[in-house]
Formats: C-alpha cells, structure tokens, sequence
C-alpha cells in the first residue's frame, strides 16, 4: 500500500512534467498498423469457416445416407427406373 501511495505522491509533484513528451512523426501510424495487424492476426475467421463448411457437408452427407439406408420406406420396392427399363424390355420383346 506504501508504494501506491508514493507512486500517486510522485504523480502528483511532478504532473507538470507529464503530457510533454511527444510521440516521433509516423508514430500513430506505425500502431495503428501493428494493432490492426494483431487484430487480423487473432480474429482470422476463414478457419472457423471451413470448419463448419466440411462439417456441414460431412453431416449432410451421412443424413442422405442414413435416409436412404435405413429410414426410407420404400428402399425395397422397385424404382422408378427399373420400372421404365421393364417396361422398354416388353416393348421390345413384342
């Protein structure tokens, strides 16, 4: 506790002497450029992006095939294009 109190002692007996300084010319620049390179640097979103993207994709995918596998009613029946293929093997058995 002391030494905040001789710290904030200290500021106040020489707050004159604070604030004069100036930063070089560019200065500003030059930190805004390295914080906004940080914050790209941390917060680069693509990653998380395709995550999810083949993360999607790989759930959906195995929905399609569960569905067709598993759930589907009609996945012993004949389909639509057997069906179409019978019917074009009569025809041209006449």
């Amino acid at each position: 506790m002391q030494n905040a109190d001789n710290l904030e002692k200290f500021i106040r007996e020489n707050r004159d002497k604070f604030g004069v300084y100036r930063p070089p010319d560019g200065h500003m620049e030059n930190f805004l450029f390295k914080l906004n390179y940080r914050i790209r640097h941390m917060i680069n979103i693509v990653p998380y992006l395709l995550r999810v993207a083949i993360g999607t994709i790989i759930i959906f995918v195995a929905s399609i095939l569960v569905w067709n596998n598993y759930i589907r009613k009609d996945r012993n029946e004949i389909t639509l294009g057997i069906k179409i293929s019978m019917v074009i093997k009569q025809i041209k058995a006449r």
